[in-house]
């Protein structure tokens, strides 16, 4: 538009001689000729120039779809193996077999922390007290502001299991409600689990199959005073190798960690003074 208005400028420099243009005249040839109604010049309105007008409102227009359009979304699709994410603010997602993961590109981090999947997946959220990590699920929601916890979907609802920190479950906002306040889900702590069944507007809590649900993604078993039937049941399920002791009213307090069966089982036997048999 600059540009219009130098032209302009330029070509009234070079063609004006005093006395040739003579508005008067101009303006009374116009009211007799019946155009367009204009504005005499000195008036506090005047006739908008389409040039401009048209140039200014295709600048809106551009600046309007660049601004107002949707931000692209970074997809992690579906895999056949476990897959393990860094997404833009230092968080980790851990993918299982099948699970997708959703987020806008751009902004993520600054703007906000907010994700979508389904299947299973596992995150350690970066801290942060100013913006929160927020996961839509199926019909799940969950807020948190930096912790571990694992979020699971199916046919049977949406449920969550915490590892360490603080977690806000409850129901996606839907119809009249857009936001998702404390008071409209559960508070979930270390070791804690809950479900929403499909349908439902409020999780339930309930007992965890296992005392390490994530431990496909971590590697790590933590147990407090756990009966080792249940600990040799857990790993056995794990692994999928049976194991065996004849000590079983031994009771197991410690957390372990590794990918190989075999050092678990050592460190375990070495604990409790034990021998455990691998099938």
């Amino acid at each position: 538009m600059k540009e219009i208005q130098e032209d302009i400028l330029r070509f009234v420099a070079q063609h004006w001689k005093a006395g040739r243009f003579d508005p008067e005249r101009a303006w009374r040839q116009i009211r007799q000729k019946g155009g367009t109604p204009v504005r005499r010049p000195g008036s506090q309105v005047f006739r908008p120039v389409w040039g401009y007008a048209l140039a200014s409102a295709f600048a809106v227009l551009v600046l309007g779809l660049f601004l107002f359009r949707p931000a692209p979304q970074a997809v992690i699709p579906a895999a056949a193996g476990v897959q393990a994410v860094v997404l833009p603010d230092g968080s980790r997602a851990t993918l299982a077999p099948g699970a997708t993961l959703s987020f806008r590109r751009h902004g993520f981090g600054r703007r906000d922390r907010a994700v979508a999947q389904t299947g299973k997946v596992y995150y350690s959220v970066e801290r942060n007290e100013s913006l929160p990590f927020e996961i839509t699920a199926s019909e799940g929601f969950v807020r948190v502001l930096g912790t571990r916890f694992q979020i699971e979907t199916d046919d049977t609802g949406t449920a969550v299991d915490v590892v360490d920190g603080r977690v806000l479950f409850a129901a996606a906002p839907s119809g009249a409600r857009k936001s998702v306040r404390e008071e409209d889900g559960v508070i979930l702590t270390r070791g804690m689990h809950a479900e929403l069944a499909p349908g439902a507007t409020v999780p339930g809590l309930s007992e965890a199959e296992s005392a390490n649900p994530a431990a496909w993604a971590t590697h790590v078993f933590r147990y407090e005073n756990t009966p080792l039937e249940e600990v040799l049941r857990e790993l056995s399920s794990h692994f999928g190798h049976a194991l065996r002791t004849d000590a079983r009213d031994r009771r197991l307090t410690g957390e372990f960690e590794g990918e190989e069966l075999g050092e678990i089982v050592s460190l375990i036997e070495s604990a409790l003074d034990i021998h455990i048999v691998i099938d």
